[in-house]
C-alpha cells in the first residue's frame, strides 16, 4: 500500500471532506498535476514509525478502539485529520484543515534529518514487521526511508505556504 498527500485548496474543502465523488475527482486531478500530490510509496509506515515508534493506526480508529490521540504528536503526520466518506485499503481518506497542515508542519520542522536518522532502529522495525520489511537489507533503506522523510517535510511546507489543507489516503 502507498501513502498520498494531496494539497485541497480551502474552497474545495467542505466538499472533500462531505462527498466520496469529491473526493475520487481531487485525486483524479491530482494525478496529472504532481505539484499537487506527494506519492510516498510504501515508506509511510516506516516514517511513521521512526518519527512515533508506534504502529500506524488512524486517528478515527485509534479514538473508536479507546486509545488517546495527542493533536500536538507526530502522529498526525500521516494519521491525523478528519475522516471522509471515501474509502480506501485500510481506511478513509482523511482531510487534515489549513491550520492543521501548518501546525504539523511546524512539528515536522522541529525533527531534523538528523534526529530522524538517528531514531532509524533496523531492528525495531524488523521486530514490529514494519512494512515493506526490507529493513536488514544494509544501508540502502536507510537512505531510501530519509529521503522520503525529507519529501514529506517539503511537501507539508509547500502546502503550508499556499494556506491550502491536506488529503491523506493509503491505497
Amino acid at each position: 500500500m502507498n501513502a498520498y498527500l494531496i494539497k485541497i485548496a480551502q474552497v474545495n474543502s467542505e466538499s472533500v471532506i462531505r462527498s466520496a465523488d469529491a473526493v475520487q475527482k481531487t485525486i483524479k486531478d491530482a494525478q496529472n498535476n504532481t505539484n499537487r500530490i506527494l506519492n510516498l510509496d510504501e515508506s509511510w509506515c516506516g516514517i511513521h514509525f521512526v518519527m512515533t515508534g508506534e504502529y500506524p493506526i488512524p486517528r478515527q480508529e485509534a479514538l473508536q478502539r479507546g486509545i488517546s490521540w495527542d493533536d500536538d504528536s507526530l502522529e498526525n503526520v500521516l494519521m491525523g485529520g478528519s475522516p471522509t466518506q471515501y474509502r480506501t485499503k485500510l481506511d478513509v481518506a482523511r482531510y487534515l484543515k489549513p491550520k492543521e497542515v501548518a501546525k504539523v508542519a511546524e512539528k515536522l520542522s522541529n525533527l531534523t534529518v538528523k534526529q530522524f536518522e538517528e531514531w532509524y532502529d533496523p531492528e525495531a522495525l524488523m521486530e514490529e514487521h514494519i512494512p515493506p520489511e526490507i529493513w536488514d537489507e544494509g544501508s540502502e533503506p536507510r537512505g531510501w526511508l530519509i529521503s522520503y522523510f525529507m519529501k514529506l517535510v517539503e511537501f507539508y511546507k509547500a502546502t503550508t505556504a499556499s494556506g491550502e489543507g491536506l488529503l491523506i489516503y493509503i491505497d
